[in-house]
């Protein structure tokens, strides 16, 4: 990449230039043609069967109809070797890069940079090339005539922004008016999600290019973002624990752009304040003591500040979020602390504090209250005692769990053998299998060799039962399951001829649960009532030793058993999904519990 450095690249993809006389502001979102363009490439270099590449139906066969005879192009090739031998995260931090790029230039066929952009190879390599390609294949015209394909995806956009519009949000809580806001996405592949606020030709930018950051820290739960989401860090299938919720999807739309535009109003002031960030290091020092494996996939940790910055770009979006669902900003702050960001109740409430000051007109423009926001962090929690914080405020999950499962280096996948009906066994077998092997994939990123061990339930030795462990199936099956699910909040239990979930009586009172609920037309605090017909992820410390974890994966039958062939992107302690919705809750466990 060659003077392109990853904390140079970082920087610009969420620096945003002071505000000053602008033109009027402006709301736009369209699936930007540059970036389709780049979509259309990456397809052709990696085929269908990529993990960024999105099943869009009959679009796939009509970009191989149209483009099909161009993929020994010169772009093509061009592409392949920049994005080729990386991980997957590290291919999907350069993609970012080339849309980011891309976003900077005017539409194909010209492409034409519309500010300096200081990256040799980008301007004097590939954009020729990419001309070439878009000329050859007349691509504006591929583009023009999809139109409708992007329909839906744009829907939600749309109706998202129309619910919360980001100009008169922005100019009301941020102070800053006079800017243009524009959300340019791809449809073909999936680029990370990011920040883009450019200056152009004398306006100021806010906005976002790629797409939601739907798995991993914003994991799907409706069937649009399943049909859209990709894993970009390991690139490992999704679970089909979905419901249909158009007002869902406009909210996961909601919390990534007000996300980015977090971004646009603290990072220049945190940029300005490095000494005072260097002195808070140890709050992302929290986060890779516990979680170092994590500290290892998400990009967002290869600088040493850089959670610090995605927990004030969290926080400004929870604020927004608040103005829409409250229920659904609490949600997406707890599923942030189980990222790490123990400190973002705080936060927000330092950010609302602020934001309230701005709308009554006794702070000039958000801003000004970054510096007062590290201070507050820095009095929430110190270098002597940030560990307690830590472990009071971020809930055990199964990211946690295996997160563990990597330092201890090895995991103990756990299937029934006392299942009634023999083909029972081998089911759950097969799903065990399953599973390890998603795990095996998990964990390549790993610097050491993790085993994954698939076990019978009674080949587990009692010194096993100290280990980190999945176990597979309910309690009339595992052995296992039978002799642990009074140590979950849930439990097993066989009425009239069929097997129910019952809520755990004995945990009231000893850990508090937050759950909230997740329906087609709602997202609010709340429990299924019904738990027949439901599929359980849960996690908890051992019992036998608390420092290490147990994973949970169960139905009332064995298909909803399957549910959860990959458990690795939950930031949830549990979540329970059925048909009629999902309920996910968040517990915090002491580290001192042990079995009685």
């Amino acid at each position: 990449m060659g003077k392109l450095h990853y904390l140079a690249v970082i920087m610009l993809l969420t620096t945003a230039i002071p505000v000053s006389a602008l033109q009027t502001h402006v709301v736009s979102v369209e699936i930007n043609p540059n970036a389709e363009l780049l979509g259309v490439v990456y397809y052709l270099a990696f085929g269908r069967n990529d993990p960024f590449v999105i099943d869009r139906g009959h679009y796939l066969e009509d970009v191989d109809e149209w483009f099909g005879n161009y993929s020994d192009h010169m772009v093509v090739g061009l592409l392949r070797e920049f994005l080729s031998n990386l991980s997957v995260p590290r291919r999907d931090y350069r993609l970012m890069v080339l849309e980011y790029y891309l976003l900077l230039c005017s539409d194909p066929p010209r492409i034409e940079p519309m500010i300096t952009l200081d990256f040799p190879w980008f301007e004097e390599v590939f954009l020729p090339a990419l001309r070439d390609f878009a000329i050859r294949t007349n691509f504006m015209a591929f583009y023009t005539s999809h139109q409708k394909d992007y329909t839906t995806d744009l829907r939600i956009y749309e109706e998202a922004l129309y619910t919360l519009p980001p100009d008169e949000f922005m100019a009301n809580y941020s102070g800053f008016s006079n800017v243009e806001y524009r959300f340019e996405h791809p449809f073909l592949v999936a680029v990370h999600g990011h920040s883009f606020n450019p200056v152009i030709n004398g306006t100021q930018i806010w906005g976002a290019g790629g797409m939601l950051p739907l798995v991993r820290r914003t994991p799907q739960r409706t069937l649009w973002s399943y049909k859209t989401a990709r894993d970009t860090m390991f690139g490992l299938p999704l679970n089909r624990d979905f419901i249909n919720s158009t007002r869902l999807d406009e909210l996961l739309y909601l919390d990534f752009v007000y996300h980015e535009l977090g971004h646009d109003v603290t990072v220049p002031v945190l940029r300005a304040s490095k000494e005072l960030l260097r002195n808070m290091t140890y709050f992302v020092d929290a986060i890779k003591d516990d979680m170092p494996y994590l500290a290892t996939y998400d990009i967002h940790f290869w600088s040493r500040t850089g959670m610090l910055y995605e927990g004030f770009a969290d926080a400004w979006g929870d604020f927004a979020l608040v103005h829409v669902n409250p229920a659904y900003a609490s949600l997406a702050m707890e599923m942030q602390k189980a990222w790490g960001e123990f400190w973002i109740e705080n936060l927000f409430r330092g950010v609302q504090n602020c934001a309230l000051k701005v709308r009554k007109g006794e702070v000039s423009n958000f801003s000004s209250c970054v510096p007062w926001l590290l201070m507050e962090l820095k009095r929430f929690a110190s270098p002597e005692n940030v560990s307690e914080v830590y472990s009071r405020e971020v809930p055990v999950t199964p990211v946690k769990a295996f997160d563990r499962g990597a330092q201890k280096g090895r995991v103990i996948v756990v299937y029934g053998t006392h299942n009634p009906d023999p083909s029972g066994t081998e089911y759950d077998k097969k799903t065990a299998e399953k599973i390890a092997n998603n795990l095996r994939i998990f964990y390549s990123l790993w610097r050491d060799k993790v085993e994954v061990e698939v076990r019978a339930d009674d080949e587990v030795t009692s010194s096993e039962l100290n280990e980190n462990l999945v176990i597979v199936g309910g309690p009339v099956a595992n052995s296992l399951a039978e002799k642990m699910q009074n140590h979950f909040p849930f439990q097993f239990r066989k009425t009239g001829g069929r097997w129910y979930l019952w809520r755990n009586e004995s945990w009231k009172g000893e850990w508090e649960i937050v759950s909230f609920l997740l329906m087609n037309s709602t997202i609010k605090r709340g429990y299924l009532v019904s738990l027949n017909d439901v599929a359980l992820i849960a996690s908890i410390r051992n019992p036998y030793n608390p420092e290490n974890y147990i994973v949970w994966i169960a139905g009332t039958n064995r298909s909803l058993t399957a549910l959860f062939q990959n458990p690795t992107y939950y930031l949830s302690s549990y979540e329970l999904w059925s048909k009629n919705g999902i309920e996910m809750g968040f517990y915090v466990q002491p580290l001192t519990h042990r079995l009685s």
